[in-house]
């Protein structure tokens, strides 16, 4: 059976918490290295687990193709928060999702505390390509930078050429007082990640031109009938319904251009499936 692969890269390891106990009973822990370490590779796990479960239950509702097996796929980092891309070939219809904090600097002084998001905008700005006027930019900017209190992770897709980018929150909502607080981290990030590929998969026009592939929905995938985890992931236990699996399924093999980090981007500017460099001013 041929793969299907899930690339995610660790901008910022997901957030450690320095107390663990009871809901009302929290005991301070140490300063501990090999801790920290230790929870973070055990969320990660959980997270590469959930999400190949959710992603391989979508499969089965792929139209006239056959099975895939889905295989989650880390980016490496030629050094903290830069992903090295040296040796992947990544399809157009395989996701990539950014594991990121949700405080969003536009001009952090440290690349692991950058946005994905923010810095394929400020590329797109740096380039003063005429497809994106200096106004859209800072409406997109304003987008990510607006109130994040709530958030998980977020999905962007401007126009019909800029690349999809998706982020997943390693800092969401930590459950300070749960004694579980690795199994919720795990979890809700494998269902954030799973819910902002699927923002970008269904919603997105800027996909192949063809009959071949299905247009995308009408609306927001929070609104369809149904749904689950693609309605809110702030569930960390949210069972994944039938409806999800099912819009999933329907655009998993739709080509999407999805946003490589500190790539040059007039490189991943795609028009319904065809390369399109931008025009510079």
């Amino acid at each position: 059976m041929p793969n299907y692969n899930v690339y995610f890269f660790t901008v910022k390891p997901p957030l450690v918490p320095e107390r663990e106990g009871t809901s009302g009973a929290a005991n301070q822990l140490t300063d501990n290295a090999a801790y920290v370490r230790q929870s973070r590779a055990q969320v990660m796990t959980l997270f590469r687990q959930t999400l190949q479960t959710l992603m391989q239950a979508a499969v089965q509702y792929i139209p006239s193709h056959p099975a895939y097996t889905v295989q989650i796929q880390e980016i490496p980092a030629t050094s903290p928060g830069v992903p090295n891309f040296t040796g992947l070939t990544i399809a157009m219809h395989e996701p990539i999702v950014y594991i990121t904090r949700k405080e969003a600097e536009t001009s952090p002084a440290d690349s692991i505390d950058r946005r994905a998001s923010l810095v394929m905008l400020k590329a797109l700005e740096d380039g003063r390509f005429q497809e994106f006027p200096s106004a859209n930019i800072r409406a997109w900017r304003d987008l990510v930078t607006g109130n994040t209190g709530d958030l998980e992770g977020l999905a962007l897709q401007v126009t019909d050429l800029a690349p999809a980018v998706a982020e997943a929150f390693g800092n969401a909502r930590m459950a300070y007082d749960a004694t579980n607080w690795i199994e919720i981290q795990g979890n809700l990030l494998a269902r954030t990640a799973y819910h902002e590929i699927a923002h970008c998969k269904a919603e997105c026009e800027n996909r192949a031109s063809g009959s071949r592939w299905q247009s995308a929905i009408s609306g927001s995938i929070h609104g369809q009938s149904g749904v689950g985890i693609l309605n809110s992931p702030l569930g960390w236990d949210t069972d994944q319904t039938t409806a999800d699996k099912q819009l999933m399924g329907r655009h998993m093999l739709c080509p999407i251009p999805f946003y490589k980090l500190d790539q040059p981007i007039a490189a991943q500017c795609f028009h319904h499936g065809r390369l399109t460099p931008p025009t510079p001013r």
